[in-house]
């Protein structure tokens, strides 16, 4: 099967959730790197062109939301889509006024999942 051509970054302090769900991607044949925190994906978006960014909401340092609008800033085309295991309201309306173009509940069915990158992956970029 054809690799596809997006490339997705998995954001989350959860170094083992990250890397797993980077593994999925990967076994469903897309591009995918993982990192462990906002810094760092700010770091690699610099770097290098994501076009769907999965960003945990909740984590140390630099959270999710100041992820997301640095990731703004620096590379507005690309989707991001937020994650969260919590019940977090004010958070969850902070990343979707920031411009995040999903929010997804952990934990989540992989299907589900792939269904929305195949909708980003068709969306024009």
């Amino acid at each position: 099967m054809k690799i596809r051509e997006h490339n997705i970054l998995v954001v989350d302090d959860n170094k083992d959730f990250a890397d797993v769900f980077c593994d999925i991607l990967r076994a469903n044949h897309y591009f995918a790197e993982s990192c462990y925190g906002g810094s760092q994906a700010i770091e690699l978006i610099r770097k290098k062109k994501f076009d769907i960014l999965f960003v945990d909401i909740r984590m140390p340092e630099v959270d999710g939301i100041q992820t997301l609008r640095e990731v703004m800033k620096l590379r507005p085309e690309t989707t991001v889509i937020m994650m969260t295991g919590y019940s977090v309201d004010e958070l969850v309306h902070k990343a979707l006024e920031e411009k995040a173009s999903e929010i997804i509940y952990k934990p989540f069915e992989i299907d589900k999942v792939l269904s929305l990158i195949s909708f980003y992956d068709k969306a024009p970029v």
